[in-house]
């Protein structure tokens, strides 16, 4: 939410950036895998407790889904950031600099237009 302070500048309330909000999605799926892990093992020891499969096997399809989980994360996140910045190179926002010097240039239009008066 935008405020303006004494000078008419605009600031930021509750200011979020780019980095924030991917890590809070990144957090998001962390917490969904994690959340899958535990289903995948508790599921691999019931199977275990029935004698449906070995400890050995049981183990094995837990370290693969960690793995594959790390992997799938990973790829997420990069993802995320090409998605993010390709879409700042499309609606890059103005520099500091660049706003400053367009505040420059109107201030010295409105002189103009008041010294033609």
């Amino acid at each position: 939410m935008a405020e303006e302070n004494k000078e008419g500048q605009q600031t930021q309330k509750d200011d979020v950036t780019i980095n924030d909000l991917l890590k809070k999605i990144l957090y998001q799926g962390v917490g969904m895998a994690a959340n899958a892990k535990e289903r995948v093992e508790n599921a691999v020891k019931e199977l275990i407790g029935e004698k449906k499969i070995s400890n050995e096997e049981g183990k094995k399809i837990v370290d693969d889904f960690s793995s594959n989980i790390d992997t799938k994360a990973k790829d997420l996140e990069s993802k995320i950031r090409t998605v993010i910045n390709e879409a700042l190179l499309k609606v890059r926002p103005a520099t500091k600099s660049e706003v400053e010097e367009l505040k420059k240039r109107i201030e010295d239009l409105e002189k103009r237009v008041a010294s033609l008066d």
